[in-house]
């Protein structure tokens, strides 16, 4: 049915491929199962939090509801054979049986109503003919107080299986004093049939429970169902009578199914409401999709091999030509080159491979042009300073000659134009020397505004002769910059220096500096007011001897490159959008 499966790779390379593509393809694959597996029984477990707390709430709402109308009946009722003389003549037992009528009617069911006189002795009782009279504990006689409160006692089952729960209430006479007690036997079962036996919201497996803090039964759905396994109360674990509420418990039933079980407490009796689902029905729709799951996996699996196969078997020619070309590049051979191949992914590789090649060799001739550059820098630093102590000589000499004829103004001319041009030979021994000489960093911490304020300070005469005004913007606070403030002082001053050179007279020069994006290091920006650079120079701006000005050594951009490479940073130069040229010294992953 798969050729591919008959023809797994016979070679130990080929194999290899196979192995590593097989294995890449089935971790993501197990990863992926397993997550899908973990995560979707969570959202599936989450899903039904809510959906056993939302029955829960609704339920809790009817209970409170049918617990505030009860409460008020009983009250009711109490208050209306409370306030007499005390004595319980036949017109008072004829109002508790007829009240006592109406209390039947009312929202819970009753089993019995009795009326008791101080000494607890039976005065009344409605129906006046039970199965049984009711059941009175001591403990249940102790709990009433002088107040008009209800009071409730342990409850009991009857022999149909209705759970019954006494009621009490403290009857007074005109004077505040006790006159008797009114007592109620109430059938929880039948009382909470209405609001508590609908399960339908809960699929066939959900129930409710109603428990008091000890875990005794008031009320549970099977007795709606006609269920003959009712677990007791020792089956109730702590977690679920004591809390945590309102989450989601996995648990064991009585029966040992595993169910999932939500309780709430209803302060108001110190009840515990209880909802729970079979575990099993919750996850029987996520069995299904782990079936269709493993179904998919299996297809995929198959899938993984076959493409395994054929990648193994058309990796191995096209690897067979890299080594070769390889070979001949290893031999001497520095312009062999990859052809092109059929397979996209296989070109794109050699394509890279052949760009890497080309990168090499240019890096080569860069490696070759440093190699120059530096004898030259070590040339150059041996040739100023030989030429420094002549060229002193000649400064002091032509000194001296303009003081000689300073009355002769063609000689005091001449004389100027001998020392400006020394001057300039000064400035570009001086230039050498920065840029023949390796740089030592000595890092410290210098605000960006003393930085910039000692650059404005040493150029403010410059400036002043174009009557142009350098203006510092700081948006670096007080945040300290991490640099050699002597090299970085000397490239900040290049850049301003040559803004002021191709600004125009009586105009801006902008030096800023600025926080990058995400706090991710700092930016010094220098903007002047001049033409702008052409396209063409872009490129040559920042190499050695390369300068546009005619008076320029070319070495000043190249120093600037230089201390800012130095400092583990890049500088860009690029036309703003208003006019003039814009030079950026940006540090990333640097902190300021």
């Amino acid at each position: 049915m798969f050729p591919e499966l008959m023809m797994l790779p016979t070679s130990s390379f080929k194999k290899k491929i196979f192995f590593y593509m097989a294995i890449a393809g089935l971790v993501p694959l197990l990863a992926l199962a397993v997550q899908n597996h973990y995560f979707g029984k969570k959202a599936i477990e989450k899903l039904e939090t809510e959906h056993l707390q939302f029955s829960l709430q609704s339920r809790m709402l009817w209970l409170r509801e049918w617990l505030r109308h009860s409460k008020k009946e009983f009250n009711r009722l109490g208050s209306s054979l409370s306030g007499g003389d005390g004595n319980f003549s036949p017109e008072f037992i004829a109002t508790f049986l007829d009240k006592g009528q109406n209390l039947f009617k009312g929202h819970a069911s009753y089993r019995s109503l009795a009326l008791y006189d101080r000494h607890w002795s039976l005065i009344s009782q409605f129906p006046e003919n039970p199965a049984s009279p009711p059941q009175l504990p001591k403990e249940f006689k102790k709990k009433f107080t002088d107040d008009m409160l209800l009071v409730s006692s342990d409850q009991y089952e009857t022999q149909g299986q209705n759970v019954i729960l006494p009621l009490g209430l403290t009857l007074s006479d005109q004077s505040g004093q006790i006159s008797g007690y009114l007592v109620a036997e109430m059938n929880m079962s039948k009382s909470l049939h209405r609001i508590m036996s609908d399960t339908a919201d809960l699929d066939e497996s959900g129930k409710l429970y109603l428990v008091t803090s000890d875990g005794s039964f008031l009320y549970h759905t099977s007795q709606s169902h006609n269920e003959k396994t009712i677990c007791s109360r020792t089956s109730l674990p702590t977690s679920l009578l004591q809390g945590p509420y309102w989450q989601l418990q996995r648990r064991f039933d009585c029966q040992g199914v595993p169910v999932f079980s939500i309780a709430a407490h209803i302060p108001e009796m110190n009840w515990i409401l209880i909802t729970e689902i079979d575990e099993m029905d919750v996850l029987s729709e996520f069995q299904k999709y782990i079936w269709i799951g493993s179904t998919t996996a299996l297809t995929i699996l198959v899938l993984i091999v076959i493409i395994a196969t054929r990648s193994a078997s058309d990796l191995a020619n096209p690897l067979d030509e890299f080594t070769q070309v390889a070979q001949h590049i290893a031999a001497g051979n520095y312009q062999e080159r990859l052809p092109q191949f059929k397979d996209q992914y296989i070109n794109d590789v050699a394509e890279s491979f052949n760009t890497m090649l080309d990168a090499l060799e240019e890096s080569k001739k860069n490696l070759i042009q440093t190699i120059s550059l530096s004898a030259v820098g070590k040339l150059s630093s041996s040739i100023v300073h030989e030429m420094r102590n002549p060229l002193s000589s000649v400064k002091i000499n032509l000194q001296a000659l303009a003081r000689k004829v300073k009355d002769d103004p063609a000689y005091t001319e001449m004389a100027a134009i001998g020392l400006m041009q020394v001057k300039r030979l000064e400035s570009m021994f001086t230039d050498l020397l920065h840029f023949s000489k390796p740089i030592q960093l000595d890092i410290t911490e210098v605000p960006f505004i003393q930085l910039a304020e000692e650059v404005r300070e040493i150029l403010t005469q410059k400036a002043a002769d174009k009557i142009i005004s350098i203006e510092l913007i700081d948006h670096l606070g007080d945040n300290k910059l991490k640099v050699d403030k002597k090299h970085f002082l000397l490239a900040l001053m290049n850049l301003v220096d040559n803004a002021i050179q191709w600004s125009p007279a009586q105009s801006i020069v902008q030096v800023s500096g600025e926080e990058l994006p995400d706090s991710s290091g700092f930016a010094i920006l220098v903007r002047d007011s001049g033409p702008g650079l052409r396209d063409d120079q872009l490129d040559k701006l920042f190499q050695p001897f390369y300068t546009t000005r005619e008076k320029g050594t070319g070495l000043g951009l190249a120093n600037v490159k230089k201390i800012v490479e130095f400092h583990g940073g890049t500088v860009l130069a690029d036309n703003t959008p208003q006019g003039g040229a814009q030079f950026s010294m940006i540090f990333k992953g640097r902190s300021c």
